[in-house]
């Protein structure tokens, strides 16, 4: 009977997923803050591009306070690095070079919190799924946020690699390391109320179809998932800022009686 009672009261393991979204996933600060003011647990991130991005800094040991202290400092330039290319407008060196900034050239085994980041290999067009003690946070975290178009794809053994969003990842069963999984995209399934009219706002908001796309047949993956955004922003423009951190933290503060209810 006490066994029992032991695996009855046995800690669930909560992974919390963070998409991508360039700029928008400021919204993820929000979003680690109001978990972090609530008291929610999280065993393990799992981050895509931005998410990643977000994700890799909070797993070294950066609260959420500090991550807002981050966020109000950066600009575009700080992921800008020109370079001479057919595949795309700047190096993704940039970002690698911004992680490597505030968290040094830690392997995946330094991080306080356990990490899972998705990256998209070119050649087989499948999400993979790095979690590699012995690996390079800054450099995959780099793969993971290679836009193709925007950031240089990224080599590693040989592999190329973009970003995470991209991929087909029907086979990858990320449960397996946590037993309850809950879901934030920075998106908005809001229609907008202005049509695209320059390639970056097409480009943008064609990426922003594409993960709104993924997010809805991704549904059944997770135990929750939430949009978090609530309407349709830019993914470079950083004059909203503030607003995504509150719209992250404001989304889980409204479903806290949904997230209570599994943990």
């Amino acid at each position: 009977m006490i066994l029992l009672n032991f695996f009855k009261r046995k800690k669930k393991k909560v992974g919390l997923f963070l998409s991508g979204g360039a700029v928008r996933g400021i919204a993820h600060i929000g979003v680690l803050k109001a978990f972090e003011t609530f008291k929610y647990p999280i065993d393990i991130i799992y981050g895509t591009s931005s998410g990643a991005i977000v994700g890799s800094l909070y797993c070294s040991g950066i609260n959420a306070d500090g991550l807002y202290k981050i966020m109000k400092s950066v600009s575009i330039r700080d992921f800008i690095k020109f370079k001479l290319s057919r595949q795309a407008l700047f190096s993704s060196e940039a970002i690698q070079l911004f992680i490597e900034k505030h968290i040094g050239k830690i392997r995946f085994r330094d991080l306080k919190i356990p990490l899972g980041v998705f990256m998209t290999n070119i050649k087989t067009a499948q999400s993979e799924l790095i979690m590699d003690p012995d690996a390079s946070v800054a450099t995959y975290v780099r793969a993971s946020s290679s836009i193709p178009g925007v950031f240089t794809p990224t080599v590693i053994n040989n592999e190329t690699y973009i970003d995470g969003a991209l991929g087909y990842d029907q086979e990858i069963n990320v449960n397996k390391k946590c037993d309850i999984s809950i879901a934030c995209n920075a998106i908005s399934q809001k229609e907008l109320i202005n049509i695209p009219k320059t390639m970056h706002e097409l480009m943008d908001r064609s990426i922003e179809c594409l993960m709104v796309s993924k997010s809805k047949y991704q549904a059944s993956y997770y135990d929750l998932q939430f949009n978090v955004i609530e309407q349709s922003m830019s993914s470079i423009d950083f004059k909203n800022r503030e607003k995504l951190v509150d719209y992250g933290f404001n989304c889980i503060e409204k479903n806290r009686r949904k997230i209570e209810a599994i943990l």
